[in-house]
């Protein structure tokens, strides 16, 4: 159990500060630089004509995600 909770907790602290580096890029004016944070073939985006909307449907992301994380937790099983 210790394990598990030490993986989330260094999982959390992974992301959190992937988001705090693309919120950075993004303030500087390069939102799609950030590498590992693009849209994957077969992820769904949609925006309106004028571009006030905008709505990501990341699935093939969700599954990769998914995949690697049964792996990783899998191997420490």
């Amino acid at each position: 159990m210790t394990t598990i909770f030490l993986l989330f907790l260094g999982a959390l602290i992974v992301l959190t500060f992937i988001g705090y580096l693309a919120d950075r890029r993004a303030e500087a004016g390069d939102p799609d630089v950030t590498p590992g944070l693009t849209l994957l073939p077969g992820d769904i985006k949609y925006e309106s004509q004028d571009g006030r909307v905008k709505v990501y449907f990341p699935v093939v992301t969700s599954i990769v995600l998914s995949i690697v994380l049964s792996l990783v937790l899998r191997f420490f099983q």
